[in-house]
């Protein structure tokens, strides 16, 4: 894997095709005026909407359909809002039926993002993340299972008094594994023109695991010493959190795996002001799409008020993507006047401005 999961270099004559699937519950709110600001940079995008969750049970008597699977599959990419359940299959297809393998979650603060820490202007770092292996998708089973397992025998011996209980399987590949932390290395070679350290973090409970973050933790390494430009550090997983609030400035690219890296970006959006500012991307070698990291938020549909920053961003990452860097930037730097501003705030950010407020905000400065 190369610096080329990050760009997808349109073919001569390809129309820039991009499937909308708007999600569950209050995602669909802030999915649509995204790509009305999308349409309004870059008009030659061509959205088209794929139907899921409960409206195509309704449509099409199931809830991911054929037709949007078919679109999926002849979009350059996705842009996918979040799925509260109904949407799941689809968003389960984006993941591991488009093989994207890396999954990109930016944390940086900015002024008018309501902290909680005194000094968030720190917080500036990326999360690589695997998005296929570990313990995801689930691989568990009942307990007495295990005695039949010969590498459990060294470990694990059964109770002298029958319980009940089931466990829980990690998948770690050699090939996935080496694919994160190439993305990283690329990723950090990239922020490194930008002005940024060009260092790259592991976080791994390799001290426990070793035969799976112990060996993630050697690819990584192996893989780095091939960038003589980069910088690396690495620390156990649960130092790496007291990192990520107390030194937040020794950060730049942190590579982790799928569990610990869905549940440290969660934190690390808290660090900012929450996860409606969290974007996040999934590249794939042939394939991405892109997502706010928060839910569908179902205690806040239909009222209006759920925060479009991290859609928006993720919008942002979605014309990178497609190499339309100049409009990414514009978007980017309207969002952070808009809150730098902050008078058109949403409710999470101590404001009381609506979704289209804000969106409209947004758009008078593009």
């Amino acid at each position: 894997m190369s610096a080329g999961i990050f760009r997808r270099n349109l073919l001569p004559g390809e129309s820039a095709l991009i499937c909308v699937v708007a999600g569950d519950d209050a995602a669909p709110e802030v999915v649509w005026p995204t790509v009305e600001v999308l349409r309004r940079l870059v008009p030659e995008l061509h959205f088209v909407e794929g139907c899921s969750g409960r409206e195509a049970e309704k449509r099409y008597g199931e809830v991911f359909p054929q037709e949007t699977r078919e679109l999926i599959d002849r979009a350059v990419c996705t842009l996918f809002g979040a799925s509260g359940g109904p949407s799941r299959p689809v968003l389960w297809y984006l993941r591991w039926g488009k093989d994207t393998r890396v999954n990109v979650r930016p944390v940086r603060w900015q002024p008018g993002y309501r902290s909680p820490l005194r000094e968030p202007e720190h917080v500036d770092f990326v999360i690589v993340r695997d998005n296929l292996e570990g313990m995801y998708p689930p691989r568990e089973g009942d307990l007495a299972e295990l005695t039949a397992l010969a590498s459990s025998r060294s470990w694990w011996q059964p109770p002298p008094v029958e319980r009940k209980g089931a466990y829980a399987v990690r998948i770690c590949t050699d090939e996935q594994m080496a694919s994160v932390a190439e993305a990283a290395c690329e990723l950090a070679l990239q922020r490194k023109t930008q002005g940024y350290a060009g260092r790259v973090t592991l976080g791994a409970k390799y001290s426990i695991q070793p035969r799976t973050d112990g060996r993630f933790r050697e690819i990584v390494r192996e893989t780095v010493r091939r960038y003589a430009e980069l910088e690396y550090q690495e620390f156990l997983i649960d130092d790496l959190a007291r990192r990520m609030v107390a030194v937040p400035e020794s950060l730049d690219v942190v590579v982790l795996s799928n569990e610990h890296g869905d549940i440290l970006a969660d934190m690390a959006a808290g660090c900012i002001g929450g996860l409606g500012l969290a974007p996040s991307g999934c590249y794939g070698p042939t394939y991405a799409y892109f997502e706010p990291v928060h839910g569908s938020a179902p205690d806040l549909a239909g009222k209006g008020v759920i925060n479009p920053t991290a859609m928006l961003l993720s919008g942002a990452m979605l014309l990178d993507y497609l190499g339309y860097e100049e409009s990414a930037r514009r978007l980017r730097a309207a969002i952070a006047e808009v809150y730098r501003h902050g008078q058109v705030l949403p409710p999470d950010q101590g404001g009381t401005a609506t979704t289209a407020a804000f969106v409209e905000a947004v758009t008078q400065l593009l």
